[in-house]
């Protein structure tokens, strides 16, 4: 049956069925392309407006090195911390003395795009790195991180003082100018 409907077809009307089969073929690998490529732009959109929250240590030197752990939001949206936990007991390892773990406020914590939270640290009882497991929202959605953080990193990093004897106050202004023109 096939055989005889085929014999009984034209030249011309084999070329419009090849151009109807190509077109239809053409159509069908456009439409996939098309969601290909809206799929990768969600995901492009989602990865640069999501929050994305870090942990990392800042050490300042005012005459003594303090230590403080960051935790901050380098994203574009607002996190909520729902799950804050860590394989290292920081009970004893705060600034001031505490029985109480401090890093467990965290829980239900919002960042918002740019802003930290910071926590004092006696850096020598930091004896190894840190694992954190993060869980936060983000929009509708919920991430999930795993942060291996060496807290210790860089402490004894030197960095020069200037001595400025009988000029503190210029010094002290100079240098709140100079922090003020580098963030803006």
């Amino acid at each position: 049956m096939f055989n005889e409907f085929i014999s009984k077809l034209t030249p011309s009307d084999i070329i419009q069925i090849l151009g109807i089969i190509t077109s239809s073929l053409t159509a069908i690998v456009a439409i996939i392309i098309s969601l290909v490529t809206l799929r990768q732009n969600s995901k492009m959109l989602e990865d640069s407006s999501r929050a994305i929250i870090s942990i990392y240590p800042q050490f300042i030197n005012a005459g003594t090195t303090m230590l403080f752990m960051v935790i901050k939001n380098f994203g574009n949206s607002p996190a909520i911390i729902q799950k804050f936990d860590y394989d290292f007991d920081f009970t004893d390892c705060y600034k001031f003395r505490s029985d109480r773990d401090y890093l467990k406020d965290f829980i239900g914590c919002s960042l918002a795009p740019g802003q930290s939270r910071i926590c004092s640290l006696d850096y020598e009882k930091l004896t190894r790195p840190v694992t954190f497991s993060l869980e936060y929202q983000s929009g509708p959605k919920i991430y999930h991180e795993s942060l291996t953080v060496d807290l210790q990193a860089g402490v004894n990093i030197p960095a020069p003082k200037v001595a400025t004897p009988g000029m503190e106050l210029k010094s002290i202004s100079y240098t709140l100018q100079e922090m003020l023109q580098k963030n803006l």
